[in-house]
């Protein structure tokens, strides 16, 4: 069997609990046709607005307005041997990283849905 549990460690699962419950939140704010998505730390995470193409389109042009401003300020240091030797490992290995962290994220998924479906939360799909 287990060991009993002490305080400490009632108090770990309580926070462990309540950090879970706190990434789940969500507000919502609308107000005259723009919507508003934040998360429990109070980060912008989804703007909404009627004019929402339009914003998009401006947002792509200020992107292209400052790549020419970004390349000038780097030449210098992109123009190092050292730094393209930096560069070219980096580059080469984050394809291979963002590979690993998406295959823990999708691992991860699948255990918090195994552990759903457990729980009898919901009825877990025939397919």
């Amino acid at each position: 069997m287990f060991p009993p549990r002490n305080e400490s460690d009632e108090l770990g699962l309580k926070v462990q609990r309540a950090q879970h419950a706190l990434e789940q939140i969500r507000g919502v704010g609308a107000v005259q046709g723009v919507r508003v998505i934040v998360d429990a730390e109070d980060r912008l995470l989804s703007v909404t607005v009627n004019e929402e193409a339009m914003i998009m389109a401006a947002y792509q042009a200020a992107i292209e307005d400052k790549r020419p401003k970004v390349d000038e300020a780097l030449r210098e240091l992109r123009a190092d041997p050292t730094f393209e030797a930096v560069s070219t490992y980096t580059k080469a290995n984050s394809a291979r990283w963002e590979a690993e962290r998406m295959e823990r994220q999708r691992k991860s998924e699948e255990e918090f849905d195994d552990d759903y479906y457990e729980r009898g939360s919901i009825k877990a799909p025939d397919w």
